[in-house]
Order: C-alpha cells, then sequence, then structure tokens
C-alpha cells in the first residue's frame, strides 16, 4: 500500500514474490509462464544483491504484472527519482534483466554526480503499459491511445503522495521520469489537480508526447521540465493524429495505424503486430515523411517537448542509430538511461536528479 515505510514495504513484498512465483509455477499458459520469468528474474536480482540495496516497493499479478522496485531507501534519500516506463512493458524476463537495469544505472550515476547525497532511484511499473498485440488493439488499448496513461496516472500520483508521506526528512528532491509511453502517463499525472505530489524536476525522454501544449501545465515550472529526444528516435517524431493517415503508404493496416504500429515499438521482441517486419516498413516511411507535416512541432500526443513552443529544456543526447543502420531494432529509443551506450544523457538525466541541473549540457530545441 502506498504511504507505507518502504523497509515494511520491501519485507511484505519479498513473501509476496514467494507466493506468487509458486502460484505461477503450476500454470503452463504463456502469460503466466512470461511473467514467472520476470518474478525469478527479479528475485535472482534481491539475492545477489549489491553496493546498491534494492528495496521491493510493489509485485503483483494484475494485468500484464505489477513491480515497484527501487535502488536506495527513499525514505532516508536526499534525491528521490521514479521512473515509468512505456511500449511493450511487462512484468516478464526483460523488464527484469533490462527495465530494472535503467533505475540502477541512474542511481549509479546520481552517486557519480554527488557522492555526498543519497539517492533512491525507482522504477514504477505500477500500470499496464500498451502491448501492441492484436487484443490490445482491438480492445482499444495500445500506443495509439491514451487509455493506460490515464488509468496509470492516478496510480502514479498516490504513489508518490505516498513516498512524501513516509519520508523520514520531508523534503526529498524528487524528479519524476517518464520514458516513451511512460511520458503521456507522467505527462497527464502533472496535469491533475497540484501536480505530482512531491516533485521538483520532471524528465522526458524519448516521448511521442504528454498530452500537454507546454512545459508550464506539468506544475513544477516550465524551467524544471527537461526533454532528452535522440535524432534518430523515431518515436519522438511521431506526426499529430490528424497528419499521420497519409503518411505511411504501404505500411500494413494502412495510414496511422501501421506507422504508429511500426514507429512506436520501444524495443522488446514480439511487440509488433500481424506484419511484423512490414509495420516496421510503414513506421519509417512515415518517419521519412515527417518532415512534411504542416505543423512539425506537433506530435501524437501533443507538442513535441524537444520543441521550442512545448518550452521545456532540452539536454544533449547522442543521434542514435538510424532505423535502417540498426536494423530495425531501435535502439535510439532506449540508449538514454545506459552509459554505456550514451554517456552524455546518461549524466545530463544523472545531475538533475540529484539537483544538479545547471551542469547539464544543453541541446536547442527543435
Amino acid at each position: 500500500m502506498d504511504g507505507i515505510p518502504a523497509s515494511a514495504r520491501d519485507e511484505a513484498n519479498r513473501e509476496n514474490l514467494q507466493l506468487l512465483i509458486g502460484q505461477l509455477g503450476v500454470k503452463h499458459d504463456d502469460a503466466s509462464r512470461e511473467m514467472l520469468g520476470g518474478l525469478k528474474g527479479i528475485q535472482e536480482k534481491l539475492d545477489k544483491g549489491g553496493k546498491l540495496p534494492m528495496y521491493l516497493l510493489g509485485i503483483g499479478d494484475e494485468g500484464n504484472g505489477r513491480a515497484i522496485i527501487a535502488y536506495g531507501n527513499p525514505d532516508t534519500a536526499d534525491n528521490v527519482s521514479a521512473y515509468v516506463p512505456g511500449l511493450g512493458t511487462k512484468l516478464d524476463a526483460e523488464f527484469a534483466d533490462g527495465t530494472v537495469d535503467r533505475a540502477l544505472q541512474t542511481a549509479r550515476g546520481a552517486q557519480n554526480a554527488d557522492p555526498s547525497s543519497r539517492t533512491s532511484s525507482i522504477v514504477w511499473l505500477g500500470y499496464d503499459a500498451p502491448q501492441v498485440t492484436p487484443s490490445d488493439l482491438a480492445s482499444g488499448k495500445s500506443v495509439m491511445f491514451t487509455n493506460d496513461a490515464e488509468a496509470g496516472a492516478p496510480d502514479y500520483n498516490a504513489f508518490m503522495a505516498g513516498i512524501s508521506a513516509t519520508h523520514e526528512g520531508g523534503n526529498p528532491h524528487v524528479t519524476a521520469i517518464g520514458h516513451s509511453y511512460g511520458s503521456l502517463t507522467v505527462g497527464l499525472a502533472a496535469q491533475e489537480k497540484g501536480g505530482i505530489p512531491g516533485a521538483d524536476d520532471i524528465i522526458l525522454v524519448g516521448s511521442p508526447g504528454t498530452g500537454a501544449d507546454n512545459a508550464q501545465d506539468l506544475n513544477v515550472g516550465k524551467g524544471h521540465v527537461f526533454v532528452g529526444a535522440a535524432e534518430n528516435d523515431i518515436v519522438t517524431k511521431l506526426p499529430n493524429h490528424a497528419e499521420a493517415s497519409g503518411m505511411a503508404s504501404g505500411a500494413v493496416g494502412g495510414g496511422s495505424t501501421g506507422f504508429v504500429l511500426g514507429a512506436g515499438m520501444a524495443g522488446p521482441p514480439g511487440a509488433l503486430i500481424g506484419g511484423g517486419a512490414g509495420a516496421i516498413v510503414g513506421g519509417i516511411a512515415g518517419y521519412n515523411a515527417q518532415d512534411a507535416q504542416s505543423d512539425p512541432g506537433e506530435r501524437w500526443f501533443g507538442t513535441d517537448p524537444a520543441s521550442e513552443d512545448f518550452g521545456a529544456t532540452r539536454f544533449v543526447v547522442k543521434d542514435g542509430e538510424t532505423v535502417l543502420e540498426d536494423h530495425l531494432k531501435m535502439s535510439a529509443h532506449s540508449n538514454y538511461f545506459n552509459p554505456a551506450k550514451d554517456q552524455i544523457s546518461a549524466d545530463n538525466i544523472a545531475n538533475i536528479v540529484v539537483g544538479n541541473s545547471d551542469r547539464i549540457t544543453l541541446e536547442t530545441p527543435r
């Protein structure tokens, strides 16, 4: 439950993790096997330990799975960041092996950026991120729609309110981080009355939009909204709804559907709807055509966060490889947190998290 001290949550959820592993271990459907892989991966990390202590703040089998993991105790930290992942994320082996590591990378980066302060870096999978499967699309739950973000935003705010309530010092520096579709979830949370509880800064990376017209709408002050957008990250260049329909001729499903399915994949294998490579080809076609938009500052979910019109502070990240150079893997959309892939982006994120935004390297808005 939100508002319970981290040590108590961790103790209870470690026991719950064992129960869930036992329950799913006797099931044989694909969804259970996938989730079991994620649970076992988290258990392995907990058993292994490390220099930065882990806190299991939430675990569950609702929907596509729930997991909230912190590196460092958020109740005693000077800095707290809470990262919301996006498209394709669910409680599976990929989450345990890859997504969780982004929180660890941020924690390590923060430690290097300010060794004198304590940082807790959290990954928050407290909602169902869109999966881009035929069933999701048929039900209206996909990256093309705001349904999942609208459902997740209040829960994220409740979690953040709980973090503020249990903090022993009462006033940590708090950063909300949204990646990919997760930036829409964070954006909608920030636009709720009062904004994200306790948040001092907001970081948006790989964002297709936040649902806001201007950084000022996110309730932390436009000078406290930071954006990273790799030049070759096509998710940050999704066109607006009205203009997408004619930009991806030849894409599987046609028009905007083919474009979004191709361009919106966040990286995990199997995140494509029927047609596979054809959908990606459609996405590439849409990406090449985006320069033809009448208003290039508009994106799928509102004003481009990296644009001058949005008014956020854009920081430098590496361009990354183009989709074709990367053999359709879209790594430019996934490297923001990884110092081995994009040291300057990871350093900028870490400096913002520890309250040293004056040390980040700035990029000109689009």
